[in-house]
């Protein structure tokens, strides 16, 4: 396993001391813990410190905030955002501008090494919800469309608007994007020809969907993965996320909070290295992954491999135990990767510890019954085979209206 270069692991450290010095949040873990920071620094070892989630949190949010930014959220001097929910948790996020620039910044280089694009290029974006209720507005260089205002009445009209607008790039969810393209295509709507950059983030997209919008839309595509606590986390390479350590340090433990070996699956949790104004130290995001290195244009680089189910995607079984979700996924992968993505949307909800519910977007000149029999042939030789599937066919999975995300595996036992 490669290690951090002194400057990072400086950095980390002197988030984590601005963080136990200013935020009260902070000075009550010590405070549990029966030590000082001082103390608790001179150990040296980050893994002493304590890890947080967002289930600790999301009903003090204010004692997040540090003490020397509080007035700035009184006066509303500050960016104050929120997460989307997409964990079922919403939680209230201040930035102080500087900082999240500086946070940023990694990623506005790539997306000029990648398509040219620089700040002052006109830009369309999905938002949960607007003012007034409406359905998009422009400010300035801006347009942002509101995600839960995107049914069929108004969806065409928005379309037009936004060809109209030009962008030169666009910011939103994979399920956002294969529902726009879709969309236009059943419509038989012209092409966003201004559009020469587009950028997936806030879930994992599905095999094949880089390519298609490349297709459709003769322009770049590329995945961003990040947080509105942490904003840039990595930048999708061949399959993989480039982790941009001088922003955000990341690190995968298990259920007990350990580090896990490099290549090993577990939970990730990260630190934000600008975020003064709400310090998020040793936060776990809810993702499952695993981190691995290597030797990179002379120096080591880290890369994070997203799995496909939350940490909290978990099909219940007859014994009481569960299981994550991904094995659901395998039969759906197996297809794809054999008759070349066959299957555009998937999602799975258990509606018992014996039922399971299956809803499908694929080709249909594929055949439904060949896709369920493949399907059947492969789940059968898992854990879950035995349980009873439902398949629901149709031509597109709507995201849900407040994330704007399609929640590929629901359990409905929970």
């Amino acid at each position: 396993m490669i290690t951090l270069s002194d400057c990072f692991v400086n950095k980390r450290w002197n988030m984590a001391e601005y963080a136990y010095h200013n935020v009260q949040f902070y000075r009550d873990k010590l405070q549990e813990m029966g030590v000082t920071w001082k103390e608790l620094a001179s150990w040296d070892e980050w893994n002493k410190l304590p890890v947080i989630e967002k289930n600790q949190i999301v009903e003090h949010s204010d004692d997040l905030i540090s003490q020397e930014y509080v007035a700035d959220v009184a006066m509303e001097r500050l960016i104050h955002t929120h997460t989307s929910g997409s964990t079922g948790t919403f939680l209230d996020v201040y930035w102080n501008k500087e900082d999240m620039l500086h946070a940023l910044l990694p990623l506005w280089v790539d997306r000029w090494k990648v398509a040219n694009i620089h700040a002052r290029d006109r830009l369309c974006q999905f938002n949960t919800t607007l003012a007034n209720d409406n359905v998009y507005e422009i400010n300035g260089n801006t347009m942002i469309v509101s995600k839960d205002r995107l049914s069929s009445s108004y969806l065409e009209d928005t379309y037009w608007r936004i060809r109209e607008f030009e962008p030169k790039w666009m910011i939103l969810h994979p399920a956002m994007a294969f529902f726009l393209m879709e969309y236009a295509r059943k419509m038989d709507l012209p092409a966003l020809e201004s559009v020469r950059y587009v950028e997936l983030t806030g879930e994992m997209s599905w095999e094949g969907l880089r390519a298609e919008l490349e297709s459709t839309w003769g322009c770049v595509v590329n995945m961003h993965y990040g947080t509105m606590e942490v904003q840039s986390i990595g930048y999708e390479e061949r399959n993989r996320y480039r982790l941009y350590e001088q922003t955000t340090y990341v690190e995968v433990l298990d259920d007990e909070g350990k580090e896990v070996g490099e290549g090993e699956s577990g939970n990730i949790f990260v630190t934000s290295l600008h975020n003064r104004a709400m310090p998020f130290v040793r936060y776990g995001i809810g993702d499952v992954g695993r981190i691995c290195s290597e030797r990179k244009d002379g120096k080591w680089q880290r890369y994070l491999v997203l799995e496909k189910a939350r940490k909290n995607d978990r099909i219940r079984l007859k014994e009481g135990e569960s299981i994550p979700a991904d094995v659901l996924l395998k039969p759906v992968e197996t297809v794809n990767g054999y008759y070349q993505n066959v299957v555009y949307q998937f999602q799975a909800v258990q509606k018992s510890v014996s039922q399971m519910e299956l809803f499908i977007v694929m080709d249909e000149e594929f055949g439904r019954e060949k896709f369920m029999q493949l399907y059947r042939d492969v789940i059968q030789g898992t854990v879950v085979g035995d349980m009873d599937f439902t398949f629901t066919f149709s031509d597109c999975i709507r995201p849900q209206y407040y994330t704007g995300k399609i929640k590929w595996f629901v359990n409905e036992m929970e």
